[in-house]
């Protein structure tokens, strides 16, 4: 239908102007004189002008969009540029181009400069540059841009859509935390969470004769090359908790703020070269049983990004991943406690080696909640604001 309504403008403003060419040539003929016929021969080139513009091909090539910077959190601003080469071998007087299906409900468009004008002539070579302010965290998809060509007045219209489709990743914004063992506080004094002693392999502090049951990739071949003797490379050894990241995609209260920590404390725990799972049921399960390297973590961050609420997520799924579970501290982050939370907490000992709910709340209600934080005998619940989130680890080693 659409495409009809276009070809049927088109037409019309065809004919239109084959109606005036018509029109200025009987009325020189028929009035004569040389006023009419000035009127005639001024309005000729403009006629016939736009007749050529109605009928050529408009060769637009080698279109590109670069997004810069390439790593964009919520709150940033975008740098769009949008380059292409016109191959017409007609001149053109006006070109507009615009980028369709723009959203301002994920960016603010700097200078409402969501299409541009040119003088185009025999001007080969365009580039456009616009910005897009006070990006919020999402996956956003750049579809098309459409160019619009015209004569002196407007009386041929030319449009051609070019698909190009882009995508503008936005992650949820961090914040720098330090990350610090956690140690549990419960009713009956503190309680340290166990460490799994781990071998740094990064940290070679001596050699030693090999041993049945050594890693093959620990032999020292240096040495073996020296003397024929097989000998075995000996590690730093460091403290290591295990933790298990769960972010609840169950509630919709605070869920930003939520993202935005859940992501803070990931990059801590990666940073220090944490062991850490990460689980989150949005609409579809996501689950890393380790987040070690950039890749592994990259790719967290990019279903952060692109996470909404679900209000079908639970804690069943959680408990699906019991073998992992028991052996690692779990990290609950939340925006609400809800009965079935309450329930989880109580018998969380059942589960896990210790929990630690995150609860996001507004600065209000903490002033109204603090030191009426639930107490559980396995599970400690710490009330965090946004300003508070570069101290969250912090917090949970507070009496």
């Amino acid at each position: 239908m659409k495409a009809a309504v276009k070809m049927m403008r088109q037409t019309g403003r065809f004919f239109t102007v084959i109606g005036l060419l018509v029109f200025t040539f009987c009325f020189a003929m028929f009035q004569g004189g040389f006023v009419s016929w000035f009127i005639f021969f001024t309005v000729l080139p403009f006629l016939l002008y736009s007749l050529v513009l109605a009928v050529i091909p408009l060769r637009i090539d080698n279109v590109t969009r670069d997004i810069t910077p390439a790593t964009r959190e919520r709150g940033d601003t975008a740098t769009i540029t949008v380059r292409f080469d016109n191959k017409s071998l007609f001149p053109f007087v006006f070109l507009v181009i615009r980028e369709l299906d723009m959203d301002e409900r994920f960016y603010h468009i700097a200078g409402g400069r969501s299409s541009n004008l040119f003088l185009v002539g025999w001007k080969r070579h365009f580039e456009w540059t616009y910005e897009l302010e006070n990006l919020q965290r999402g996956e956003h998809m750049f579809s098309a841009l459409e160019l619009t060509v015209t004569d002196f007045f407007g009386w041929v219209v030319r449009k051609k859509v070019i698909e190009q489709p882009d995508r503008l990743l936005v992650y949820p914004k961090t914040v720098d935390m330090p990350y610090t063992s956690l140690q549990m506080q419960y009713d009956q004094g503190a309680v340290a969470t166990k460490y799994a002693i781990v071998k740094d392999t990064t940290m070679v502090t001596g050699v030693r004769d090999y041993q049945p049951g050594d890693r093959f990739s620990w032999i020292h071949w240096k040495s073996f090359a020296k003397n024929g003797e097989l000998r075995t490379k000996e590690f730093e050894d460091r403290q290591s908790q295990s933790l298990f990241l769960y972010m609840d995609c169950a509630t919709t209260q605070h869920f930003e703020e939520m993202v935005e920590l859940t992501a803070s404390m990931l990059k801590a725990i990666v940073k220090r070269h944490g062991d850490v799972a990460f689980l989150s049921e949005a609409e579809r399960c996501i689950f890393y049983p380790a987040v070690r390297t950039e890749a592994q973590f990259e790719n967290v961050m990019q279903h952060l990004a692109k996470v909404t609420p679900n209000a079908e997520s639970s804690i069943d799924m959680l408990l699906r991943n019991e073998r992992q579970l028991s052996n690692s501290i779990l990290l609950f982050v939340t925006g609400h406690i809800t009965d079935e939370l309450k329930t989880f907490l109580m018998n969380s000992s059942k589960y896990a080696r210790a929990v630690v709910c995150f609860v996001v709340v507004s600065t209000e209600q903490y002033k109204a909640q603090k030191g009426a934080a639930p107490r559980f005998m396995n599970a400690k619940v710490v009330y965090v604001t946004k300003e508070m989130f570069n101290h969250a680890f912090a917090e949970v080693n507070k009496p």
